[in-house]
């Protein structure tokens, strides 16, 4: 955390603290797939705290060439910035390489930090950086939504080209194998458009899965509405945490809410620049969650709606 020398010397002089509206942060905040509610969150979040904080907005949209030319622009002049944000788990692991401790790192929308090897730990993250994870345990998510749909044969999703999405695959098939079902691979990198080609290949033979599990990603995210238009048309259920899938026909999934996480990652900065040090504040995660289920989707596939979820599910249109 760096300090402009004249607040240095008020500081000094006043014999006490700067409150965090006379403070001026800038940070370089770099994404994935453009901007988020996670991002929205953040942004009000510092805003509600106080802070004047102008962003130096990076989009790599999905592309690791452009990801790298703007990570190392930004590792040649680390002094321009109070932080660096970054979006998503590609993003955050990159970045932690190639900026090092040259600037703090805030992460955001990372489900397992510590194995992606962007944090030491969720308590104790390290000394230069902080930020939030979006991790719903496999656990969490499918004993909730076998309480209305069930499978023998389960459909996996995933990218593997994203740590994330193989950290997720690898508790599926544990998952699969202690509940006595079966895991199907349909590996869905963004290239060739095999993401389509195995959509359709459900579509032609839907009876090859009983359901579908899409795994917390951002190439799947920014295909939202292609996958849900698919798994809705071959009337195939569909499972995932990422609540803009559920909003373009996935089925249903235990979700949490992206701009909550963003404000809470802004209180990291605000705990930070009032002296606390990264390895003393805890990654933050979602304060809640909720089952999502598509009304749409849901009566297309004649599935009703237990009454006794009312109180921790919402449908989405």
């Amino acid at each position: 955390m760096r300090a402009k020398w004249w607040l240095i010397l008020l500081v000094i002089l006043s014999g006490g603290s700067v409150s965090a509206a006379d403070q001026e942060l800038r940070i370089a905040m770099v994404l994935w797939r453009g901007e988020t509610e996670a991002e929205t969150g953040f942004k009000e979040g510092l805003q509600e705290l106080g802070y004047q904080t102008t962003f130096e907005i990076h989009d790599a949209a999905q592309d690791l060439a452009k990801l790298g030319a703007i990570l190392h622009k930004i590792s040649n002049a680390p002094t321009a910035y109070d932080y660096i944000y970054t979006f998503g788990t590609t993003v955050s692991r990159r970045a932690s390489v190639v900026i090092g401790t040259k600037l703090p790192q805030i992460f955001n929308i990372v489900t397992d930090p510590v194995g992606a090897g962007i944090a030491a730990s969720l308590d104790s993250p390290g000394p230069t950086v902080g930020g939030g994870s979006d991790k719903i345990g496999i656990r969490q998510q499918l004993d909730q939504v076998q309480r209305l749909i069930s499978f023998k044969k389960l459909g996996l999703f995933f990218n593997p080209r994203e740590k994330n999405s193989l950290i997720i695959r690898n508790e599926v098939h544990g998952y699969g194998r202690e509940h006595g079902f079966e895991v199907i691979d349909f590996r869905s990198p963004p290239v060739d458009q095999i993401l389509l080609q195995n959509l359709e290949m459900l579509s032609d033979n839907p009876a090859l899965v009983d359901a579908v599990y899409l795994a917390p990603d951002s190439y799947l995210s920014s295909e939202a509405a292609l996958i849900g238009a698919h798994l809705r048309k071959a009337k195939i259920a569909s499972i995932t945490q990422i609540r803009s899938l559920i909003e373009q026909g996935v089925l249903m999934g235990v979700a949490g809410d992206y701009y909550e996480l963003g404000k809470s990652v802004a209180t990291i900065v605000d705990r930070h620049q009032n002296g606390m040090a990264f390895e003393q504040i805890p990654v933050a995660h979602f304060h809640s969650l909720k089952l999502l289920i598509n009304r749409e989707t849901a009566e297309q596939l004649s599935i009703q709606v237990d009454r006794t979820l009312s109180a921790d599910a919402e449908l989405v249109d």
